[in-house]
């Protein structure tokens, strides 16, 4: 089947499970989103939840596993978000370049747009290199995809801390740093497969038996969702979608406000954010859905009435990578 027929109708359900699917809200625990969790918490029908995400995963509008974002702070590595202009005309034709050998360095790249159609079109993307090595990034990429970089757009991005509140928080952190450790392991089986139960991580990363294995390996997830060291999240292709249309806000805030913002915010958008991301400093990138164009007039109007400071992306897709951005 394709065209028409493949499309998603996306209703309240939808953007309820789609919610739940970034993983930790609230959690101060490893919990993987499971069907099962999703339904309980929204006190639906396990069935239903279940054949709701296969066909939002059949339509291609939500990814088949989650992706994995971490807390780069924590590593000893930076990252860098960016905005880049191409021809409209070749801008799908780069795109697919991109996604088809995206380079080690870069984590995600999406296609936008800000404003009325023009010969332009603007790209986002986030990049993860040093300092030193970073002009280097953005030249490849600009030789290579032919797209001109907006050098005064370069933003390194600085994620939350959590302050440790126990000896082991604190011994987890420091194991960061350290490319042999368990919370290393722990994160590089993770990050292949997201959907990993916590036994069959501790049996990749902890070697022979014991009951232990599965008890070492929960307490450093839980400790690692509680200081907030790594992040789950779909991918969405707003390009399946019928009936609605996404769009992208990023929310600039100071960090003292920051809970006090995301909070008005969504409020002020209620049914129609999707998606938020808490985890970098001083911005809240959302993701919203409308079904016409007064709709969405009407909620930039009450962020503008509220005097919230943000910058919108209209006709907002793309991709991650997926690519592993810790050296080996």
């Amino acid at each position: 089947m394709s065209g028409k027929a493949d499309l998603l109708i996306f209703d309240e359900i939808s953007r309820d499970i789609v919610r739940l699917l970034h993983f930790p809200g609230d959690e101060i625990a490893f919990h993987y989103p499971t069907p099962s969790r999703i339904s309980t918490k929204l006190g639906l029908n396990f069935s239903k939840v279940e054949r709701r995400l296969k066909e939002m995963k059949s339509s291609g509008f939500l990814s088949e596993k989650l992706y994995m974002a971490l807390n780069l702070d924590y590593l000893g590595l930076s990252k860098y978000i960016l905005l880049a202009m191409a021809p409209t005309r070749e801008v799908m034709a780069i795109y697919d370049r991109v996604k088809g050998d995206p380079p080690t360095f870069l984590e995600s790249f999406y296609r936008t747009n800000v404003g009325p159609p023009s010969d332009t079109s603007l790209v986002v993307m986030e990049v993860v290199s040093e300092e030193g090595t970073l002009k280097e990034k953005l030249e490849y990429m600009s030789l290579k995809y032919k797209i001109d970089v907006l050098d005064n757009t370069v933003t390194k991005a600085s994620y939350v801390s959590v302050k440790p509140e126990t000896h082991h928080e604190e011994v987890v952190l420091s194991n960061l740093r350290r490319k042999d450790s368990l919370e290393r392991k722990i994160l590089r089986v993770l990050w292949d497969d997201t959907s990993l139960t916590v036994p069959m991580i501790a049996e990749k990363v902890i070697q022979g038996e014991g009951k232990s294995k599965y008890r070492t390996v929960k307490r450093a997830l839980d400790s690692m969702v509680k200081l907030r060291v790594f992040w789950l999240y779909p991918q969405l292709d707003s390009t399946k979608l019928t009936g609605k249309t996404m769009f992208a806000l990023t929310v600039i805030c100071d960090d003292e406000k920051k809970v006090e913002t995301t909070n008005k915010v969504l409020r002020l958008l209620s049914d129609n954010y999707i998606m938020f991301r808490d985890y970098y400093r001083g911005m809240i990138p959302i993701g919203c859905v409308y079904e016409n164009r007064d709709e969405y007039i009407n909620l930039l109007q009450r962020l503008n009435e509220s005097h919230i400071d943000y910058m919108v992306y209209e006709d907002f897709y793309g991709f991650s990578t997926g690519k592993w951005p810790i050296p080996e």
